[in-house]
């Protein structure tokens, strides 16, 4: 009998592996849409496309698996943990995807020109900024105007471009894109600590205090869990000023919110309260539908939008 040659062996011997082939591109795509906005609807006008095809898409998806990837609830899909497990391996694909689309639009086309941001106090000095700074590197001929206020900015009327918000945006017209979660805490410095220990319950120790809000009607009923108070927290440094109320707890005055991505690059702040005092907040990248023709808001919004998911860990929260 004659020898195969090497060739003829593999093409002989090797067996395609078993189980699905995910040759379509597109049905990766519309099921991470549908994860990442929780609807049929939303994903359909995040690609661009109808929800029936977002629908079909699924469909076809989930047989070729050969079971359900999410479970249907009044108002939103829910995803299963084998939905959970196929979106951590398909995410870094899109990533690819944008990166690809990204260099070919900056080949075609210029950068230039001015982009609006608006974003919070907080994440203006501690985060945006800093993020903003690259891009300017990358595009010499952008510009970037921020606009930095705790109340939201009004997209439909174009007072900003671009927002990062802590809340889903409920207008039609506005594009969102979810960057991931992360949290409102309350925090001391290690010298406090050493001054009143670290505290047990909302009462503190003669001379200790809370920092929190003057004349902003903010209220922080929401973070708190179990047990009320059994007398009047003690804000005995009051500002509107966030970062005046953080530089008081960064010098060991009291007692203040931060959110936990922020104070965790502080030096020196603690935790404390954490099961009493706790907030999850979404964190989304807003923008009007002019995104879908300027090349400068569509650098920004992809370039911040990734920077933004690295830093709060993708559009699925933890379980």
């Amino acid at each position: 009998m004659a020898k195969r040659t090497a060739d003829e062996a593999l093409r002989v011997d090797v067996a395609p592996p078993a189980g699905p082939h995910l040759d379509d591109w597109n049905l990766l795509r519309s099921f991470i849409a549908v994860f990442d906005s929780g609807t049929l609807t939303e994903a359909s006008r995040r690609l661009g496309t109808t929800q029936p095809s977002v629908g079909r898409h699924l469909r076809e998806l989930e047989g070729l698996l050969g079971e359900t990837l999410f479970t249907r609830t009044p108002g939103r899909l829910t995803p299963t943990e084998r939905a959970r497990a196929l979106h951590a391996a398909t995410a870094p694909m899109l990533g690819a995807v944008r990166e690809a689309e990204r260099l070919l639009v900056e080949g075609r086309e210029r950068i230039v020109g001015a982009v609006r941001v608006a974003v919070s106090e907080v994440h203006a000095y501690y985060v945006i900024t800093q993020m903003l700074a690259q891009l300017l590197n990358d595009q010499p001929e952008l510009e970037i105007e921020l606009s930095v206020s705790n109340q939201a900015d009004n997209l439909l009327r174009r007072d900003a471009d671009i927002a990062v918000r802590f809340f889903r945006p409920e207008q039609d017209d506005v594009i969102a894109r979810k960057a991931g979660d992360t949290e409102l805490g309350l925090y001391a410095h290690e010298s406090y600590l050493q001054r009143y220990g670290m505290p047990t319950a909302y009462e503190l120790p003669d001379g200790a205090f809370y920092t929190g809000f003057d004349r902003d009607p903010t209220p922080i009923a929401p973070l708190l869990h179990g047990p009320v108070p059994s007398t009047p927290l003690q804000f005995r440094f009051r500002s509107d000023a966030v970062l005046a109320r953080h530089a008081a707890i960064e010098c060991g005055a009291g007692i203040g919110i931060y959110f936990t991505d922020v104070a965790a690059e502080r030096p020196g702040l603690r935790r404390v309260l954490a099961e009493q005092v706790h907030l999850r907040q979404e964190v989304w990248l807003c923008a009007h539908d002019e995104l879908r023709r300027s090349a400068r808001m569509r650098f920004v919004w992809e370039r911040l939008g990734d920077a933004l998911e690295r830093r709060y860990g993708g559009a699925a929260p933890p379980a």
